[in-house]
């Protein structure tokens, strides 16, 4: 409806507006759109993130996010300043995820959201679980965790604070 001025013309607009689940679809599409049309970077990162929050095997907190879109493939630590904000994040992802404030979660505006992405998932994210494993074991081989088990509640305490994607 951006840019229509009368009344007739935005009745016209609504009557090409598709309906049903089809409707739904053609929203997502034109959301991918949008992140297609950003510059390379913020396109990846936004493939990215997406395809964490369809492919989780549980809703991700924002800092398990952030850290897990933040691991190089290859490097033993992780480098805080590639973490990030999560205002960008959210802006990035053309209005396809919101942040739950209570849980401190990142998902899908929309339960058809997340339907869509499982659906399509091989079309707009064929690589992703396999994307998505070799960053968990790049994570889990991080020089930090080569000192082994923790010895007591409080040194495992910390490991989870300092390592938001461990519990993963």
């Amino acid at each position: 409806l951006t840019g229509k001025r009368s009344p007739k013309a935005i009745r016209a607009a609504l009557k090409n507006l598709a309906t049903g689940s089809g409707a739904y679809d053609h929203a997502y599409e034109d959301a991918m759109e949008r992140v297609n049309s950003q510059i390379k970077d913020q396109e990846e990162l936004a493939k990215q993130v997406l395809s964490w929050i369809t492919c989780a095997k549980r809703p991700l907190t924002t800092s398990e996010l952030q850290h897990a879109i933040a691991i190089e493939i290859g490097e033993s630590q992780l480098d805080k300043e590639n973490v990030p904000e999560v205002e960008d994040i959210v802006s990035i992802c053309a209005g396809l995820v919101t942040v739950d404030e209570e849980s401190a979660t990142i998902r899908f505006v929309h339960y058809t959201t997340q339907e869509y992405f499982e659906r399509t998932q091989n079309s707009w994210f064929p690589n992703a679980e396999i994307d998505i494993t070799i960053t968990c074991v790049t994570y889990l081989s991080f020089s930090i965790f080569e000192t082994g088990s923790c010895r007591t509640n409080y040194e495992f305490e910390e490991r989870l604070n300092s390592n938001c994607l461990y519990q993963y």
